[in-house]
């Protein structure tokens, strides 16, 4: 993949993970899970900002981004969501980090995409902790604990 090739594809899976994660809160609150709906819908905001950072940034590099959005499932189940989120993260954590080297020359892309990375894993990290937590005291006592504004 060109360097082009590769921003084009960190907006469109942004900005499709960004929808998917919209979608996932909006219906964690409208089931009372509003503690993680709100943090789900942080989740969509941040990444619909990263999409735009890689948009602009290929602007200021003279390129032409692209409007696509990459397919994402609808997840219902709280825990299907979460571990779906965990797989996703831990695909995604060593391809940027691979990516790295093709800017080599670029350190400003380069560390647009490191502080991608630590958010990255900021996120893996949280949605690990929420899955060992259901683990520890069990789906419905989570559920519990995710009741409220």
């Amino acid at each position: 993949m060109t360097k082009v090739e590769v921003l084009r594809s960190y907006a469109e899976g942004w900005f499709g993970n960004s929808q998917q994660h919209s979608i996932h809160a909006q219906l964690l609150k409208f089931r009372g899970y509003g503690k993680l709906g709100d943090k789900i819908m942080a989740e969509a905001e941040e990444e619909l900002a990263e999409a735009k950072k890689v948009n602009e940034r290929l602007i200021e590099l003279g390129e032409i981004p692209v409007v696509a959005t990459a397919s994402y499932p609808v997840i219902t189940d709280v825990k299907e969501m979460l571990e779906y989120d965990c797989k996703d993260s831990a695909q995604a954590l060593p391809e940027m980090s691979k990516s790295l080297a093709l800017f080599a020359d670029d350190y400003v892309t380069q560390a647009m995409i490191q502080q991608f990375i630590i958010d990255e894993q900021d996120h893996y990290n949280w949605v690990r902790q929420h899955l060992n937590l259901i683990d520890e005291i069990g789906l419905e006592n989570y559920l519990i604990e995710q009741i409220g504004e």
